[in-house]
């Protein structure tokens, strides 16, 4: 029998394979473009690709996921929902959104008694975390495709998402630096250099908004957890971490929210390839909301 709701979100948000199991979410993924060849992210050997990115030489790029991975995506939740919440990182990064919608049309032509929402997160990567998992629990907890669709937005207008950076080069280099790049360039000419906090989410309209720059990436994690404390206050967050090879920087910042905030729920995950191409090891994002 089917469940009311099937849920898919894109392979950025970096949900852990345990919970996409659990909660039974599809992904779609994006494409890294290496040496000219094409690979879905989720089939790039990540040790090799960050050993890649250290060399800073010729830095890698990134693409959207097509329409047809969405037809097929959309295939696969046919066969096991009667409709769809499909969750994308921003529209102003990629494509992929796009992409999506066009794939929903197509479907709808397909499949006329189903329904598919396709959603701007307005965020990615831990931003996104938050959101999915939502979606997913109540879709297993099988609530209808309607008040899915609600809670979806409404964790997603709630995001706050904080990304700090050890270098803004990838992301300069790949053309998502934004407002950020006055930053980058100071970085550049700068002997010492410097650490960067940006935020991405619903309140930002899905682009980019400087927040903080530190010599010490730990002056920026402070800060997030004092973000954290104000924006929860007596609630409880739910939020999640991802990051590139910075485990130590994201158990330090888990650590700062449990001293500051009532944390409910908190996901840590290691980030995927396009999130390695666009940014860089060193990288940690935290995306919440209060409960």
């Amino acid at each position: 029998m089917k469940r009311p709701v099937a849920v898919i979100v894109d392979a950025p948000a970096a949900v852990p394979q345990e919970l996409v199991d659990k909660y039974d979410i599809g992904i779609v993924p994006l494409h890294a473009i290496i040496d000219g060849k094409d690979y879905p992210e989720t089939e790039v050997d990540m040790d090799w690709l960050l050993h890649r990115l250290e060399q800073k030489g010729d830095v890698p790029t990134t693409s959207a996921t097509s329409i047809g991975e969405f037809l097929l995506a959309y295939d696969r939740a046919a066969e096991r929902a009667d409709s769809v919440v499909s969750l994308h990182m921003t529209s102003k990064f990629t494509k992929t959104y796009e992409c999506a919608v066009e794939a929903r049309k197509m479907s709808l032509e397909k499949y006329p008694g189903m329904r598919i929402e396709t959603v701007d997160t307005q965020t990615v990567e831990a931003g996104e975390i938050p959101i999915a998992l939502e979606a997913a629990r109540l879709a297993m907890d099988g609530v209808d495709f309607d008040e899915v669709v609600r809670r979806t937005y409404e964790v997603r207008d709630a995001m706050c998402s904080l990304y700090c950076f050890e270098t803004l080069f990838y992301r300069d280099k790949g053309g998502r630096v934004f407002k950020a790049k006055p930053w980058a360039e100071a970085e550049e000419q700068s002997a010492t250099g410097f650490k960067a906090m940006i935020e991405v989410d619903h309140s930002t309209d899905g682009t980019v908004q400087l927040v903080a720059r530190a010599h010490i990436k730990k002056q920026l994690f402070k800060k997030m957890a004092a973000i954290a404390a104000d924006r929860v206050g007596t609630g409880k967050l739910a939020g999640a971490i991802v990051h590139i090879r910075a485990e130590e920087d994201a158990e330090y910042l888990k650590r700062l929210l449990e001293e500051k905030v009532d944390v409910e729920s908190l996901v840590i995950s290691h980030g995927r390839a396009v999130t390695a191409i666009q940014n860089g090891t060193g990288f940690v994002t935290f995306g919440f909301h209060s409960l």
